[in-house]
């Protein structure tokens, strides 16, 4: 049997378990863009490895052409999944007509039977579009995870081996010979089938890691105000209390809570009261430093970890905060009065989680609903 068959066959079934691997996970899990665009372009590559291996039985160029125009296609996909999972638009412009023209010439070149510009035009564009992948896959403020960095990997692999591809058919330009493809195809024979391999698995792995990136999320956050719920807020809160005592530096827990939430949702119906809590959510997010933390406790509480920060300092913060409380608009409650109580405690060298600063900054709210409510108070121990 012909051994490139054997390789488009391997090949056939690789990507018929990746398109079936990213098509259920599209289906079941979020239908987010770049899976359908990656399910996408493994479907395309089923139909090109068929009509490549046909054109290849049959001695068929118009079959080798359709294949040229599938190669393209599910390589530009690849791509456009790239650029959808990392939130960036998509130069559909730019790549239309950098496809539309690749492809064409493509197609020309292998009906024409011309071996040596078709091994050059097609997987160069292919590299260049890999290359492209790579670069768009980097992510922006953070550091590369694992899967990431495995995909990362095989889309340089995989732009390195089609510049190589392109790099040996153009050693057969104005020869008489077939030493250049023949070059070509062993560049082929050895390379493609472990780099596509590799290239499914890592995509496969980032798609799961994306899974297990947003289920943890679920879990750490409130559904409603986006915030942290008590949980996520509990981890993030042994980390920075450790961290506060490893450098000595303060740290500052603030219990706030909407006043009269109940009358609210009793007087103006649960819309308001969602409002009421998103907008007060809002407001604690915007009032804090990136790296300080915002959760909601529970009901309409709140909690906000600011590092660095005293109880004064953290008091003068949510002095602001209290004052704006006020202009939050409600939907269908204009008339319903908005104000919040606070309680402050700042971190002493007995606490080790967030329960024991919570106990000191509740008895400090407490003292603000006593005192009248919509104020800020902070926990002094008693004399």
């Amino acid at each position: 049997m012909n051994p490139a068959i054997i390789i488009i066959a391997l090949l056939f079934f690789t990507s018929s378990i990746m398109a079936v691997a990213m098509t259920v996970a599209w289906v079941h899990f979020g239908r987010q863009r770049h899976v359908r665009s990656w399910a996408l372009s493994y479907g395309l590559s089923i139909l090109q490895w068929i009509a490549n291996a046909a054109g290849l039985l049959l001695k068929s160029p118009a079959l080798i052409a359709i294949a040229s125009l599938f190669i393209v296609v599910s390589g530009s996909l690849v791509l456009v999944g790239v650029y959808q999972r990392a939130g960036r638009a998509v130069p559909r412009g730019a790549l239309l007509a950098a496809g539309s023209l690749v492809a064409l010439a493509g197609a020309y070149v292998a009906i024409v039977n011309d071996r040596p510009l078709q091994g050059m035009i097609v997987p160069g564009y292919v590299g260049i579009l890999m290359l492209c992948s790579a670069v768009a896959l980097r992510p922006k403020d953070r550091r590369f995870s694992a899967p990431e960095m495995a995909l990362f990997v095989m889309f340089a692999l995989f732009a390195l081996f089609q510049t190589a591809l392109a790099g040996s058919a153009a050693l057969e330009l104005g020869r008489g010979t077939s030493a250049g493809m023949a070059t070509y195809r062993a560049v082929m024979a050895l390379c493609l089938p472990s780099i596509y391999v590799g290239s499914g698995v890592a995509a496969v792995l980032v798609v799961a890691g994306d899974l297990a990136h947003q289920l943890r999320r679920q879990m750490l956050h409130d559904p409603m105000t986006g915030v942290l719920n008590r949980r996520g807020l509990e981890e993030a809160a042994a980390g920075a209390i450790a961290n506060a005592h490893r450098h000595g530096r303060p740290l500052a827990l603030v219990v706030c809570d909407l006043d009269g939430f109940k009358a609210l949702n009793d007087g103006f119906g649960h819309i308001a009261g969602d409002a009421a809590l998103r907008g007060f959510a809002q407001l604690l997010k915007s009032a804090v430093r990136r790296g300080d933390i915002v959760g909601r406790m529970g009901g309409d509480e709140f909690g906000l970890l600011l590092v660095e920060t005293d109880a004064v300092a953290a008091a003068e913060v949510m002095e602001r905060v209290r004052a704006e409380v006020a202009c939050l608009r409600l939907p269908g409650a204009a008339a319903a009065r908005r104000h919040a109580s606070v309680g402050v405690a700042q971190l002493d060298g007995s606490d080790r989680e967030l329960d024991d600063l919570v106990a000191r900054a509740d008895k400090a709210l407490y003292d603000a609903k006593n005192a009248g409510k919509n104020r800020v108070a902070i926990w002094r121990e008693a004399a």
